[in-house]
């Protein structure tokens, strides 16, 4: 009996994985080209090999982060910064892996199967990327801009106005966390939040993007 569940768990495991790798290859937007425009905003998609943010000028003319992202909140960053970035996924998991030596199973598999609260992470750097695998620039109108910014506020929580900052819990002096709204699990994981954002603004994205690659792909 527990041979033939974990077999069918196995099983199931495995259409999960390969239906998911097929949806990522399905093209959303194909037709989005990188402005050409001389007024345009230029934004990154960045990628550790698991986990996918965006990264956005800290002021432009449509918006200045700061406002909303204090930095009196951020004891290692200043107003000569120059970017921000925002990534959203699971609370805990964020909360209890600042490296990824402290991952536990218990911790990867309630991730990944069973919806969960949410944080949004968001870290102040210093001057602008480096384009690289890792790294990938896009350059968009300030339209599209102000969609993106739209869906990245409607990602936090707030109250009077305010974004929820959760105390304590960044990694350094140039980042944090704040509260966020919907639930975590594989469906609905931080690839494919960075995913949606992209199909939000009108930019060339994956169907489905559970994995980083389905992301980055698409911006080599």
């Amino acid at each position: 009996m527990l041979l033939r569940l974990i077999y069918s768990l196995g099983i199931l495991a495995l259409i999960t994985i390969v239906t998911a790798l097929v949806l990522s290859v399905l093209p959303v937007n194909s037709g989005f080209a990188q402005t050409q425009q001389n007024e345009h905003i230029e934004i990154n998609i960045t990628s550790n090999g698991i986990h996918t943010d965006l990264v956005l000028p800290v002021k432009t003319p449509y918006i200045d982060w700061r406002n909303k992202i204090a930095l009196q909140h951020f004891a290692g960053a200043d107003s000569s910064f120059t970017h921000i970035s925002f990534g959203w996924g699971d609370r805990e998991f964020y909360m209890e892996t600042p490296e990824w030596s402290d991952l536990t199973l218990e911790v990867a598999l309630s991730a990944m199967f069973w919806p969960s609260p949410s944080a949004m992470h968001v870290e102040y750097i210093r001057r602008p990327l480096t384009p690289n695998k890792h790294q990938r620039p896009i350059r968009i109108t300030p339209e599209q801009y102000q969609k993106l910014v739209t869906y990245i506020y409607s990602s936090f929580q707030s109250r009077d106005g305010n974004f929820l900052l959760i105390p304590g819990k960044g990694y350094s002096s140039t980042d944090n966390f704040y509260e966020a709204r919907e639930k975590f699990y594989f469906p609905k994981n931080c690839n494919n939040w960075v995913n949606g954002g992209l199909k939000a603004a009108g930019l060339k994205a994956a169907f489905f993007a559970p994995f980083p690659y389905a992301v980055m792909r698409h911006y080599r």
